[in-house]
C-alpha cells in the first residue's frame, strides 16, 4: 500500500534514529538495545512499512514505562540439541529478542548448513523483513514466523476474533538486486495500517475489514472494533492457524485466549513467540552460482508482458527497496499526526524533540 499523506515532514534517516534511540532509552532502555529497536521502526518507515514504524512507539513505550515489557531484558538460549536452540526472550522488546534469535541461527547455520531458533517469553517483533534479510545479507535464505500481538481473524466461519494473523517473512539474495522479501500478515492488511487509517483520518477499502456487525467497513474506528479479514478467505484462516501452531506450542509461547493485545494492557506481558529458520546456501553450492539463479528467475517475471497501464512488474520486496533507496536520498515523509505524536512522547519523558 502506498500511503498518502495530507500533510506530511520530511525527516532524515540519521535524525529519525537518533530521535528514537533517545526516547528508548528514556523508556529505560540500554544503548544497544535502544538503537536496535529504534533502527528496527526507521528501517520500517524508510521501506514504505509504516504499519511497522515510528507509529508503534508510544505503545512500545508504554509497555516499557508500565512494566508489560522488560526494558532490561536479555534473551538467552535456554536449550539446544545440534542446530536447534529454545530461545527465552526475558520479556524484552521484540526486536532485541529478534535479533538475538536471528544472529544465534545464523551462526549455528554456518556450522551446521541449516538452523531453527525456537521462541518464547518475546513482545511484538516488528516487522519480519528486518530479521530475514539479516540472512540474506549473510547469503543465507532466511525464515520467520510470529504469532500475532492480538487475536484479530475470526476462524474461517466464525464471528469472534480468536487468532492473531500471524506473520511470516522470507527472503533470499539475488545477484545485482536487491534481496527478494516477502513480508506478509495472514489478513488481507496488518493491523499497523488500519491503526495509521485512523491517525490520518483516512478510509480503508472495504475488503479489509468487518465492523462488529460482521459487515465490511471503510471506517478504520469500526475495523478495529472488529475483525481483519484473512487473505484468501479459508486458506488464510488455514495458514495463519498452522503459523500459530509452530510459533507457540514448540516454545510454549501464548496462544488463544493467553494472547495479550498489545494495544490492551501496558502492564501485562505477551509472552509471545516466535520462529526463525535458516539455511546456509553454501552448504548446497556455490552461493554466487545460487544468487545468479535468483537473478534469471527474477528478471523472466519482470520481463513478462505487461497488463494494460502496469508501468513495471516488481517482485516480492522490490517495492520496498525502491522506497528505501528514495527515502535514504531525500528524506522519510512522515505524516504530520506521527511528529506530533512523537513530540508528545518526547516531552512526556523528558527528551528534546529532534525534529
Amino acid at each position: 500500500m502506498d500511503y498518502t499523506f495530507n500533510e506530511q515532514m520530511m525527516v532524515k534517516f540519521d535524525s529519525m534514529l537518533g530521535w528514537m534511540t533517545a526516547i528508548f532509552k528514556a523508556a529505560g532502555m540500554n544503548g544497544k538495545d535502544a538503537h536496535n529497536c529504534a533502527h528496527h521502526l526507521v528501517m520500517a518507515d524508510a521501506r514504505g512499512v509504516y504499519s511497522h514504524g515510528c507509529m508503534r512507539m508510544g505503545v512500545y513505550c508504554g509497555r516499557l514505562i508500565d512494566g508489560g515489557t522488560n526494558p532490561k531484558g536479555q534473551p538467552k538460549i535456554v536449550k539446544r540439541k545440534g542446530c536447534t536452540i529454545l530461545v527465552d526472550g526475558d520479556n524484552a522488546m521484540g526486536p532485541v529478542v529478534g535479533i538475538f534469535a536471528m544472529k544465534a541461527a545464523i551462526k549455528l547455520a554456518k556450522k551446521f548448513g541449516s538452523a531453527t531458533a525456537s521462541v518464547f517469553g518475546s513482545n511484538h517483533i516488528g516487522a519480519c523483513a528486518y530479521y530475514v534479510m539479516m540472512a540474506a545479507d549473510a547469503d543465507m535464505i532466511g525464515f520467520s514466523w510470529t504469532v500475532g500481538a492480538a487475536n484479530l481473524m475470526a476462524p474461517w466461519g466464525g464471528r469472534d476474533p480468536r487468532l492473531g494473523n500471524n506473520p511470516l517473512g522470507i527472503a533470499v539474495p539475488c545477484e545485482g538486486k536487491p534481496h527478494v522479501v516477502i513480508d506478509m500478515a495472514q489478513s488481507v492488511v496488518a493491523r499497523g495500517k488500519i491503526v495509521m487509517a485512523r491517525k490520518t483520518r483516512t478510509p480503508i477499502p472495504d475488503t479489509w475489514a468487518l465492523g462488529n456487525d460482521g459487515k465490511p467497513t471503510t471506517d478504520p474506528e469500526a475495523a478495529l472494533l472488529g475483525t481483519l479479514q484473512p487473505v484468501g478467505g479459508y486458506k488464510g484462516y488455514g495458514m495463519a492457524f498452522m503459523t500459530g501452531i509452530v510459533t507457540t506450542s514448540l516454545s510454549g509461547a501464548a496462544f488463544g485466549p493467553q494472547i495479550m493485545d498489545i494495544y490492551g494492557r501496558p502492564d501485562a506481558t505477551q509472552n509471545a513467540g516466535h520462529l526463525f529458520q535458516v539455511i546456509d546456501i553454501s552448504a548446497l553450492g556455490a552461493p554466487e552460482e545460487f544468487k545468479n539463479r535468483v537473478h534469471d528467475a527474477v528478471m523472466y517475471m519482470k520481463e513478462a508482458q505487461k497488463a494494460d497501464g502496469v508501468k513495471e512488474i516488481l517482485v516480492p520486496g522490490e517495492a520496498e527497496a525502491q522506497h528505501l533507496e528514495r527515502q535514504l536520498r531525500d528524506g522519510i515523509s512522515y505524516p504530520i499526526e506521527v511528529i506530533e505524536e512523537l513530540r508528545k512522547l518526547s516531552q512526556k519523558l523528558g527528551v528534546a524533540a529532534k525534529i
